[in-house]
């Protein structure tokens, strides 16, 4: 299945959930993208229960057939299905625009960055290139909290030599000051 396959029919199959029925395992989709690590694929039959996120999925074209986990559900039938280790976020992403403060033994200094996405598990960072497994510690003020949080992260991943430089971390030790 390579970039060409963009816009074929595939099959995606899985194991039931405990509260769905066994006949509802399979779906056809439409590969809408392709990257090395992911597909993201638009269900041709509307209304088919997907399964919950992390659920391993086989993705059959006819020819070659890979194994990966349901990573995300999309608007419109799309969903994204994560191949091979690649990592599975199991929380919902909120989209955010927080002020925060990067600090990294990487850095000469800490640096000013903005929060755009945040989970319960990591956030993608804007405003700062690390290299993947870098140790950083961010400080920002979460919605809804009036004392800010010190989180202690692993970069997993980000841009190389981008124009809007991001980077997505796995957060490793959340530390909470104040109240609630």
């Amino acid at each position: 299945m390579e970039a060409a396959g963009v816009l074929a029919e595939v099959t995606c199959t899985w194991d039931a959930d405990d509260d769905q029925e066994a006949a509802a395992t399979a779906t056809t989709a439409a590969v809408v993208h392709y990257a090395p690590g992911m597909l993201v694929r638009e269900s041709t039959r509307p209304g088919v229960p997907l399964p919950s996120i992390g659920t391993k999925v086989q993705v059959n074209d006819g020819t070659d057939q890979l194994l990966g986990r349901l990573a995300e559900h999309g608007r419109g039938g799309r969903f994204l299905v994560a191949l091979g280790d690649r990592p599975v976020r199991r929380s919902l992403r909120l989209e955010v625009s927080l002020p925060g403060t990067l600090r990294s033994p990487s850095l000469d200094e800490p640096q000013t960055v903005e929060v755009v996405d945040l989970n319960t598990c990591g956030a993608r960072i804007r405003g700062v290139e690390l290299d993947v497994g870098s140790a950083v510690t961010l400080e920002f003020t979460p919605p809804y909290r009036r004392e800010p949080v010190s989180v202690r992260a692993v970069v997993a991943h980000g841009t190389h030599h981008a124009e809007r430089p991001w980077i997505g971390v796995v957060f490793k030790l959340v530390a909470l000051r104040g109240g609630r």
